[in-house]
């Protein structure tokens, strides 16, 4: 009797960390597999850091990780190149990543392009922030639920993404958690409280300034978005059922926390 064959699927692997010094000089750069890290010129006097996944995407069994540290009173923007997608796994889940660490009134600005969540997607992301004394962070992150040129609406998903910003290591500042399951796609008629939408994204802005802009950012936002302050965060959702229009609708948001431009690879 013949032994029954099961394949062994490839997969990949990739870890890439920048250090950044004073005024986003590199201090150390690391890359391995298939995580990788550029630094764009650009006209501006805010240095860039671009994380991409040469990989082309995640499926299960992936493992990625991007680690970013930046000095004291230093001011760096991270994206990513293109949007992450998260394929249908055949077993496991992809695992991925974010370590960024801020020095001493310095501000990070993690503004990664979206994900897009295929049918029978599996991913468990973390993104740990610790910021120093004085520090400042502003993270934007979007999901999008299916390809949305191919009329792909997902169904089957074990999606896990968890988010949190400490002050020096110990002191939770805030956390957030989404999970998508079947469950929680089909239990109600409004799809895990979207209400047919397929985008959505959320922005926190960590300072001791935050709540400042609660009303300017609510007068900028209008009816587009949802904005609320507490404590040393101020937190927007966007929905939306096209990514483009979702994305439009937080640049102006972003530039009423003083933020004149995003990454280049938002092309706006």
């Amino acid at each position: 009797m013949l032994d029954t064959y099961i394949p062994i699927h490839q997969r990949s692997k990739g870890t890439a960390r920048v250090v950044l010094g004073h005024d986003g000089a590199v201090v150390d750069l690391f890359q391995q597999g298939s995580a990788k890290a550029i630094l764009p010129r650009v006209h501006t006097d805010v240095p860039e850091v671009v994380f991409l996944n040469t990989s082309g995407g995640l499926t299960g069994g992936d493992r990625l990780s991007f680690c970013l540290d930046i000095a004291d009173e230093t001011t760096v923007m991270a994206a990513t190149q293109t949007a992450e997608r998260a394929y249908a796994s055949s077993g496991g889940s992809a695992e991925v990543d974010v370590d960024i660490r801020v020095g001493s009134g310095a501000f990070c600005l993690w503004m990664p392009q979206e994900t897009i969540l295929f049918e029978s997607a599996s991913m468990q992301r973390k993104t740990r922030v610790t910021l120093a004394e004085g520090a400042r962070y502003l993270g934007v992150e979007t999901l999008v639920l299916g390809r949305a040129a191919m009329g792909e609406v997902p169904r089957n998903l074990d999606f896990s993404d968890l988010r949190q910003v400490f002050l020096a290591d110990s002191v939770p500042l805030h956390a957030e958690h989404i999970a998508l399951t079947s469950n929680t796609l089909l239990s109600r008629e409004n799809r895990a409280g979207l209400a047919g939408n397929t985008v959505f994204a959320s922005l926190v802005y960590v300072a001791s300034d935050a709540q400042d802009h609660l009303e300017h950012v609510r007068r900028i936002a209008n009816a587009t978005a949802v904005v609320s302050a507490w404590g040393n965060r101020l937190l927007v959702r966007v929905e939306g059922c096209d990514s483009w229009d979702v994305r439009l609708t937080l640049v102006p948001i972003i530039k009423a926390l003083g933020i004149n431009h995003v990454p280049r690879v938002w092309q706006i």
